[in-house]
C-alpha cells in the first residue's frame, strides 16, 4: 500500500473507531485502551498518527463539520429563492444535529479558545470548515441587502435554529406527545415561521 494512503486508512481506522465508541460515551470518558482495542492498533501506531488526546479531539470536531456540510450543501443546491435558501440551510442543520448525536455532540462543544494557541493550524482549518455556511456569507452570495441582512441578523437566526436542534434533542418525545404533533412537524412549523418572519423585512 502506498505510504500517504496507507497513513490515511490508518488515521481513518482510527477516527471511525472513536465515532464508533461514541455510540455509548462521551469523548471525556474514553481511554487510550478503548480507542486502540476498537480500532485494531496498538498505543504506539495511535501515537505515532495522533500524538495527543488534543490532536485526537481536534479531528474528530474537523469530520464532525465536513459531515455537517455535506448535509448542508445538499440543502443549498436547491433551485429556490433566497429565503428558502435560508430556511433550508436552518432545516438541513436542525435535522444533522438530530440524526447525528455524536457530530452535534462535538461541534457544539467545541471551544476554540482552548486548542488556538498550541494547535492553531487545525483550529484555523476547522474555521475554515466550519464558515463554510456561515450566514453572513450566504447572505452576501444571495446578493441581500446587507443593511438588514447583517451580523445581527445571522446572530439571531442561528441562534434561533441552534435553539430548536438543542430543544428538540432534549426534550423531543416529550414536545411530540405534549402538543401532539411530530418533531418533523415541528420543524417544519418553526421554518414556517421564520421564512414568514424573513418575508416581512425590506
Amino acid at each position: 500500500m502506498e505510504r500517504n494512503k496507507k497513513k490515511e486508512y490508518i488515521q481513518d481506522a482510527i477516527i471511525d473507531g472513536i465515532f464508533s465508541l461514541l455510540l455509548e460515551k462521551n469523548w471525556a470518558s474514553l481511554s487510550s485502551n478503548e480507542i486502540c482495542e476498537e480500532a485494531g492498533v496498538s498505543k504506539r501506531t495511535l501515537y505515532a498518527y495522533f500524538h495527543s488526546q488534543d490532536e485526537m479531539y481536534l479531528e474528530l470536531v474537523k469530520r464532525s463539520f465536513e459531515r455537517m456540510n455535506v448535509a448542508m450543501g445538499d440543502a443549498m443546491t436547491q433551485k429556490v429563492c433566497a429565503f428558502d435558501k435560508i430556511i433550508y440551510l436552518g432545516e438541513a442543520y436542525i435535522k444533522f444535529m438530530l440524526e447525528n448525536p455524536r457530530e452535534g455532540a462535538l461541534i457544539l462543544g467545541f471551544d476554540e479558545k482552548r486548542y488556538e494557541n498550541q494547535y492553531e493550524k487545525q483550529v484555523n482549518e476547522i474555521h475554515l470548515i466550519a464558515n463554510q455556511y456561515e450566514l453572513m456569507h450566504l447572505f452576501r452570495e444571495l446578493n441581500l441587502n446587507t443593511t438588514v441582512f447583517d451580523g445581527n441578523l445571522a446572530v439571531f437566526l442561528w441562534a434561533h435554529i441552534q435553539g430548536i436542534a438543542q430543544l428538540l434533542h432534549s426534550k423531543g418525545k416529550w414536545m411530540e406527545e405534549y402538543y401532539g404533533v411530530s418533531i418533523e412537524n415541528i420543524i417544519e412549523g418553526q421554518m414556517k415561521l421564520t421564512r414568514q418572519m424573513l418575508g416581512g423585512l425590506k
